[in-house]
């Protein structure tokens, strides 16, 4: 793990207030931490939100739909007239899985490493 060093300016009222808790260096980096896992976070549950409505507007989570897309033509046919716009809509579905499954990783190397 390499660590690199970031020099961060802080006013001297929030310098003074995080001296007392321990040592500055644990403060800000738990502080970072925190940050970071809250990021990520908040990712995660937009993509999942994300994800959620492309599921109630299909009634199918995005495997059982790609799978039934590829093999069943009445399923097709039907989404593809009701959905005219299907595809689209299955390629931001699939990159908002991949967009939340990225961040989980993230959130995972952060809780792992710290």
């Amino acid at each position: 793990m390499t660590v690199d060093t970031l020099t961060i300016p802080i006013r001297e009222t929030l310098f003074e207030s995080l001296r007392g808790p321990g040592d500055l260096e644990r403060v800000a980096e738990a502080a970072l931490r925190r940050y970071a896992v809250d990021h990520c976070l908040q990712h995660i549950e937009q993509a999942e939100r994300e994800i959620a409505a492309y599921e109630q507007h299909y009634g199918l989570d995005y495997a059982t739909f790609n799978r039934r897309i590829c093999t069943d033509q009445a399923f097709l046919d039907a989404v593809n007239q009701k959905h005219p716009l299907w595809e689209a809509d299955a390629i931001e579905w699939v990159h908002r899985i991949e967009e939340a499954q990225a961040w989980r990783e993230r959130l995972q190397r952060i809780l792992r490493e710290s």
